[in-house]
C-alpha cells in the first residue's frame, strides 16, 4: 500500500510538470528590453518576495506590500494585503482596484492601435504591467483588467480563455507547483512518526529529500454590482521523503478560501467565510505560501477604503493543520481566536505608515496576548531604501507564568546602486524579539515575544531554523541581475543569536531545548544563495541553497547537535 501511494504522488509530480509545459504559450513573453526589475511577476515562494522587494525600488521599498516578494492586494487597495509583487509601474484602473465585487471583465471597445492614435506607448506599457501583475499571493485579489484592455497587445496565456465568462462575471485559474528539497541536519521528525532522530524542527541530525507538489484553483463570480463569492481548492502532497511529513507539507484536498463579499458603500466591504489573511511586510499575518498548504482561516472582516487610506477589521479562528485530517477537509480551530484592526496611509512625509493591534487567544495553552505596533518604509530623495517596524506585546501568560510583557523591533537600510548600467541593490538589517529569561519557564506561552501568525522564512533565513522568539540577526542582502533581466541573483547572510541565555525556538514556537540552558548565546551564521528564473510572467523557477554553520551555542550546550546543515531545493511554478 505505501509502495502504491508513493507511485500515485510520484505520478501527481509528473503529471503537474507535463501539465505546465503542455501549453503553447508557455515561453510567450515580452522582449527581454521591457522587463525590469519593477515588472517582475508576482510569486507565491517567499524567496521571490524576498528578492523582488529587496531589489524593487519602484515599489516604494523592499516591504512595501510586496513584501520583499510580491505586493499583491485585495480588490480593495488596503496596502496592508500584499504577498505578491505586484509592483507594476501603472496600476490597475481605479474602477478595478475600487469595487472587488462589481470588478468584470467584459469585452473590450475595438481600437485599431496601428491606425488610430487612441494607444500610445505610456499606455501599451501601463497595459503590459497590468498584465505581469495580474497574479497576486491572495489569488482573490487577482486582477485580469488587462484582458479589457484595447492597448494589450502582448502575449496570451494558458487560462486567459478562463476569465470573464458568464457575461463577465465569472474567472476560473489556478496555480501549480512543484518543489524538489534535499536537507542536510535540518529534517523535522514528527513525533509518533517515522523515524530515529529527535522530533521537531531546527538541528535534528537528520536527512531527507523529497518532493512537494500543489495545486490551487479558484472561482471568482460577481453575482451583482454588490455581491461576490469567491471559492478556492488546494491539494497539497508530498513523496520520496524517509521521515513523516509535517503538517503544512501534505493536505490532500482542502477548502482554502470560500467566502461571500458584501458591498455596504463605495469605500466599505463586508467579507463573511474563510479567507486568506496578509498584513504589511507579514511579519505577523501571512498565509504562509513556502509552506506546501498555506494558512487560512473562518471568520468575518471588514475592509474600508478611501485613497491612500486603509483600514481592516477581523475576527477570525485558524483553520486546523494536523497529520491526523490531511486527507478531509479541516475545520477551524475555536480554542483559537485572533482578532485585530490594520490601518495603512501612503504618502506621508516620513513614508507609508502601517499601525494594528492584534489580538491573540489560545485557549488550548491557555495565553491571551495583545500586540500594539508600528510600521515606516520608503525611499528618500537621496535613493536610500528605508523599513523600520516594531511592537509591544502584553496581556497573560500560559498558567503560573505571570503577566506577559514582549516586544520586537526590525530596521533596514538599502540603495540600489549604480554601477554603469549594472543596478545591484544591497541592504543591511537588524532584527529582534524578546525572550523568556527564566529557563524554568520556557514554554510556548512563556514571557517572550509571540510572532502570532507570521511568514519566519522569509526574514529569519530560508532554512526555518528559529521562529522570531529570544533572537537578535544581523543581516546583508545583495540582489543583482545575472544573464539578463529575467534572472536574478540574492544573497542573504545572517548572524543570528539568542537575547536570553535560554533556548532558541522554532517556528511554531516550541523550545528547542527545554533540558538544558544554553551554554553560550551565539546561534551561529546562514548563508542564503538563490537565483529567481522568471521564464515569463506565468512561469517561474527558482534554485536555492543554504547552509548554517552553527555557533558556539551548539557546541557549548549538552544534548544539541553540533553538525553544520545544508538545504538545497529547486522549484517550479506555473499559474493560469
Amino acid at each position: 500500500m505505501s509502495a502504491l501511494i508513493t507511485l500515485r504522488r510520484r505520478a501527481l509530480a509528473a503529471a503537474i510538470v507535463a501539465a505546465s509545459f503542455s501549453g503553447s504559450h508557455l515561453f510567450a513573453d515580452q522582449p527581454i528590453t521591457e522587463l525590469s526589475v519593477g515588472q517582475l511577476p508576482s510569486d507565491t515562494s517567499v524567496q521571490q518576495v524576498v528578492l523582488q522587494e529587496a531589489v524593487d525600488v519602484a515599489a516604494e521599498s523592499v516591504a512595501a506590500e510586496a513584501g520583499i516578494p510580491q505586493p499583491i492586494s485585495d480588490a480593495t487597495p488596503v496596502a496592508v494585503e500584499a504577498e505578491a509583487v505586484q509592483a507594476a509601474p501603472a496600476p490597475p484602473p481605479a474602477y478595478y482596484q475600487n469595487n472587488p465585487v462589481n470588478a468584470v471583465v467584459t469585452a473590450a471597445p475595438s481600437c485599431n492601435c496601428c491606425t488610430t492614435k487612441c494607444c500610445t506607448k505610456k499606455k501599451k506599457e501601463a497595459a503590459t504591467a497590468a498584465m505581469k501583475a495580474a497574479y497576486g499571493g491572495l489569488f482573490y485579489g487577482n486582477n485580469f483588467s488587462y484582458l479589457n484592455d484595447p492597448c494589450y497587445d502582448g502575449p496570451s496565456f494558458l487560462g486567459d480563455s478562463l476569465k470573464g465568462l458568464a457575461g463577465g462575471k465569472l474567472d476560473i485559474g489556478g496555480e501549480a507547483r512543484v518543489r524538489y528539497h534535499s536537507e542536510n541536519n535540518i529534517r523535522a521528525r514528527v513525533p509518533g512518526l517515522r523515524g530515529t532522530g529527535p522530533s521537531g524542527l531546527g538541528l535534528t541530525n537528520n536527512d531527507d529529500e523529497f518532493f512537494l507538489t500543489r495545486v490551487r484553483l479558484f472561482a471568482n463570480y460577481r453575482m451583482t454590482d454588490n455581491i461576490r463569492v469567491y471559492g478556492e481548492y488546494l491539494y497539497a502532497d508530498s513523496g520520496g521523503e524517509d521521515f513523516g511529513n509535517r503538517p503544512i507539507e501534505e493536505n490532500r484536498g482542502e477548502i482554502q478560501n470560500l467566502f461571500i463579499d458584501a458591498k455596504l458603500t463605495d469605500n466599505l466591504t463586508a467579507r463573511v467565510g474563510r479567507q486568506e489573511l496578509l498584513y504589511g511586510s507579514q511579519r505577523l499575518i501571512s498565509p504562509l505560501d513556502w509552506a506546501n498548504t498555506r494558512r487560512t482561516f473562518d471568520g468575518a472582516r471588514g475592509l474600508y477604503s478611501n485613497g491612500d487610506f486603509s483600514l481592516d477589521g477581523f475576527f477570525v479562528h485558524p483553520v486546523n493543520r494536523n497529520t491526523a485530517t490531511e486527507s478531509k477537509i479541516d475545520d477551524a480551530d475555536e480554542n483559537q481566536d485572533f482578532y485585530g484592526v490594520y490601518g495603512s496611509q501612503k504618502g506621508l512625509g516620513i513614508g507609508n505608515v502601517d499601525a494594528y493591534y492584534l489580538g491573540y487567544e489560545n485557549q488550548t495553552v491557555d495565553f491571551s496576548y495583545h500586540t500594539i505596533g508600528s510600521r515606516v518604509y520608503g525611499k528618500t530623495d537621496g535613493g536610500m531604501l528605508y523599513e523600520t517596524e516594531g511592537g509591544f506585546q502584553f496581556g497573560d501568560n500560559a498558567p503560573g507564568l505571570g503577566s506577559h510583557s514582549a516586544n520586537f523591533f526590525t530596521a533596514g537600510l538599502g540603495r540600489q546602486l549604480e554601477i554603469g548600467d549594472w543596478k545591484p541593490t544591497v541592504w543591511m538589517w537588524y532584527d529582534t524579539a524578546s525572550g523568556e529569561k527564566d529557563f524554568a519557564d520556557v514554554n510556548r506561552g512563556d514571557d517572550g515575544f509571540d510572532h502570532l501568525q507570521p511568514l519566519a522564512h522569509k526574514v529569519l533565513g530560508f532554512m526555518d531554523l528559529f521562529g522570531r522568539r529570544n533572537i537578535q540577526d544581523i543581516n546583508m542582502q545583495f540582489i543583482t541581475p545575472v544573464m539578463g533581466p529575467k534572472v536574478k541573483l540574492l544573497l542573504w547572510y545572517h548572524y543570528l543569536r539568542l537575547n536570553e541565555a535560554t533556548t532558541p525556538y522554532d517556528v511554531v514556537l516550541q523550545p528547542y531545548n527545554t533540558n538544558t540552558a544554553a551554554g553560550d548565546k551565539e546561534l551561529g551564521h546562514e548563508i542564503d544563495v538563490l537565483f529567481n528564473i522568471n521564464l515569463n510572467p506565468r512561469n517561474n523557477v527558482l534554485l536555492g541553497y543554504s547552509h548554517f554553520a552553527a555557533g558556539d551555542y551548539y557546541d557549548t550546550t549538552a544534548g544539541v547537535p553540533n553538525n553544520d546543515a545544508d538545504f538545497f531545493y529547486a522549484q517550479f511554478q506555473t499559474r493560469f
